[in-house]
C-alpha cells in the first residue's frame, strides 16, 4: 500500500486523522507518526513515505523546514500541510517549496482528506508507469541472455536498472505470468489477468510468447489467480526486481509442457538456463526416448541439410521429424526449439539463394508439432524455388512437362527416349519443338540445370568436386569438370576459390 506519515504536535489531532480514514480500504497505510519536525525528519529519511501529512506550526522544526530538509535529501514525498485560519502566509510558503496542498484544520474531514489522497494516488501511479518504461531495456537484456544472444543477467545485476525505476520497483512485489501467444501479443484479458489487482501490469512480447510483469505492494502472499484465460500460463508468484531473471525463466520453463502437449510437471527443469546458443545449438547428447535411441541433433541437422542439397523432399521430412522427436526426448525448451528452427531455416534459405527468411512463422508456432509443420512447409517451398529458379516455362504443355521432369530428376541418367515417352510424342519431334520453345536442345537444357545446381553446391556445401558431380547427374568427375569449364569458363575448383568458399 501507499505509505503515509503523520506529523502533528498535538496528539489528539494525530489520533483524529489516523482514526477518521479507513486507510487500507483506500490503498494507504499509516507507516509512522511524529510530534515535531526534527523527529519526523529522521523517520522520513529512513521510511521514505509516499505521503506526509504535516502541521505547519510545530516546535523544534516546523513543517516548512521539514519540507525543505526532505527535499534536500532527495525524497519526493507528497506533503499535505495542515494550517489554522491565521497561518495562510505559511501555507503559501509551503506551496512554494513543493507542498502538494494545504488543508484547514477546522474544516478537515475524511471526504476532503480522501479527495486529496485520491489525486495523489493517481499521480503516484502515473509516476510508477513512467518509471516502469526504464525496465524494458532490462527485460530485453534478460531475454537476450535466455536466447544466448547476450550476457546472462544475474540477480546482482538488478542494480543496472535506471535509478528512477530501481527506487520505485525495488520494494514492490511481482507476479510473472507467461503465455505462448503465437503470432501476436496476448492481452491481459486473454491471459486472465485482472488489472485492478495490480498497481501496474507490463507486457513483453518476443519470440511468440507474451510475459506479463504484474507489480503490486507486498502483502499477503497468495497464488496467482487467473480468470478464464484463453491460454495455459506459466507463472512465478511473489517475485521481486532482484529475482526477476531467475523467476521469469522458471515461469517460461512451465510452458514446456504446453509446448509438447503434456503436463508441465512432466518436463524436467532447465538445469543451467538456456545455454544452447544459435551459433552452437547442437549440444544435446544422444538420448533415449522409450526404447528408441536418437543420434545427436548436430548429426540429424547435417543429414537434413544433405537431403536438402539433393532436393530430396521425402528424406528432408524424415530427417526433420527425427530431429523434432530427438529434441522432445532430450527435453529441449520451447525457446531452444525455436532457436534451432530459426538457425536451420537460415542455413537452408542461404542454400536456396535467399538472403532473408520470415521469422513470423516460427514465432506463430505454439506447439512442437505446429513448428515442425511450418518447417516442413518452408522446406517444400525452398526446394520448389530451387527447382524452378532461372527456369522459364513456355506456352507448350508438353515442353513444360519435360522441363518439370528434368528439374525433379536431373540427378538421373535421362535420355531423349525417356522424355519422349513421358509426353507420348516422337523423339525427333520433341527435340524440334523443344528447341523452338527454349532455344536449346533437351540435353543442353538438362546440362544447364545440372551446372546451376553444381554451382550452388560449390558455393554452399562442403562436398568434394567428385561428390558434386555425382549429385548433379554426371557419370564421372572428369566429364563434369569438362562441361563445367565449357559452360562457366573455369573449373569447379577455380569457381569455388574465386568465390571465397
Amino acid at each position: 500500500m501507499w505509505t503515509v506519515f503523520l506529523v502533528e504536535d498535538e496528539s489528539f489531532v494525530r489520533e483524529a486523522i489516523r482514526e477518521t480514514v479507513d486507510w487500507e480500504r483506500h490503498g494507504f497505510c499509516v507507516t509512522g507518526e511524529a510530534g515535531n519536525g526534527r523527529e519526523a525528519l529522521a523517520a522520513i529519511l529512513e521510511l521514505k513515505p509516499d505521503v506526509v501529512i504535516a502541521d505547519i506550526v510545530m516546535p523544534d522544526m516546523d513543517g516548512i523546514e521539514l519540507l525543505k530538509e526532505t527535499r534536500k535529501a532527495g525524497i519526493r514525498s507528497r506533503f499535505i500541510m495542515l494550517t489554522a485560519m491565521n497561518h495562510f502566509d505559511y501555507a503559501r510558503d509551503a506551496l512554494q517549496y513543493g507542498a502538494y496542498n494545504y488543508l484547514l484544520k477546522l474544516s478537515l474531514n475524511d471526504d476532503i482528506l480522501l479527495e486529496n489522497l485520491a489525486r495523489i494516488k493517481g499521480e503516484l501511479l502515473e509516476e510508477l508507469k513512467a518509471a516502469g518504461e526504464a525496465l524494458y531495456p532490462f527485460y530485453h537484456r534478460i531475454w537476450s541472455g535466455f536466447r544466448g544472444t547476450g550476457a546472462p543477467v544475474h540477480e546482482d545485476q538488478a542494480g543496472t536498472v535506471a535509478a528512477a525505476a530501481a527506487d520505485k520497483f525495488r520494494n514492490l512485489g511481482l507476479d510473472i505470468i507467461g503465455v505462448l501467444s503465437g503470432a501476436a501479443p496476448a492481452s491481459m484479458e486473454q491471459a486472465g489477468i485482472r488489472k485492478e489487482t495490480y498497481l501496474l501490469v507490463q507486457s513483453f512480447y518476443e519470440g511468440g510468447q507474451t510475459t506479463f510483469f504484474c507489480w503490486r505492494f507486498h502483502g499477503k502472499e497468495e497464488d496467482i489467480r487467473l480468470y478464464k484465460p484463453d491460454f495455459p500460463a506459466g507463472t512465478a508468484a511473489c517475485s521481486s526486481l532482484a529475482r526477476l531473471s531467475e523467476d521469469w525463466r522458471r515461469a517460461l520453463n512451465q510452458l514446456n509442457g504446453v509446448w509438447y502437449g503434456r503436463e508441465a510437471s512432466a518436463m524436467k527443469e532447465w538445469q543451467n538456463g538456456i545455454d544452447r546458443r544459435p551459433e552452437t545449438p547442437h549440444r544435446a547428447p544422444e538420448a533415449t526416448f522409450g526404447a528408441k535411441k536418437h543420434p545427436p541433433i548436430a548429426e540429424l541437422e547435417a543429414e537434413l541439410i544433405r537431403c536438402f542439397e539433393e532436393r530430396d523432399e521425402p528424406k528432408c521430412a524424415e530427417a526433420a521429424a527425427l530431429m523434432w522427436e530427438s529434441m522432445e526426448a532430450t527435453s529441449f525448451s520451447h525457446m531452444e526449439v525455436k532457436m534451432l528452427a530459426a538457425h536451420l531455416l537460415h542455413i537452408l534459405a542461404r542454400l536456396a539463394g535467399r538472403t532473408s527468411e520470415d521469422r513470423e512463422g516460427i514465432n506463430s508456432a505454439i506447439s512442437h508439432e505446429s513448428l515442425l509443420g511450418y518447417v516442413l512447409q518452408t522446406i517444400r517451398e525452398l526446394i520448389r524455388h530451387l527447382k524452378e529458379e532461372n527456369v522459364s516455362f513456355t506456352d507448350h504443355p508438353e515442353v513444360n512437362r519435360v522441363i518439370q521432369y528434368m528439374l525433379e530428376h536431373y540427378k538421373e541418367n535421362i535420355k531423349i527416349a525417356d522424355l519422349a515417352k513421358l509426353v507420348a510424342i516422337n523423339g525427333d519431334y520433341l527435340s524440334t519443338v523443344f528447341g523452338k520453345k527454349t532455344g536449346l536442345t533437351p540435353i543442353a537444357y538438362l546440362q544447364n540445370i545440372r551446372i546451376e545446381q553444381a554451382k550452388r553446391l560449390l558455393l554452399h556445401a562442403k562436398l568434394s568436386v567428385e561428390e558434386i558431380a555425382f549429385q548433379t547427374g554426371f557419370a564421372d568427375d572428369a566429364y563434369f569438370i569438362k562441361v563445367f569449364k565449357r559452360m562457366v569458363g573455369q573449373t569447379p575448383s577455380s569457381f569455388r576459390r574465386q568465390n571465397n568458399i
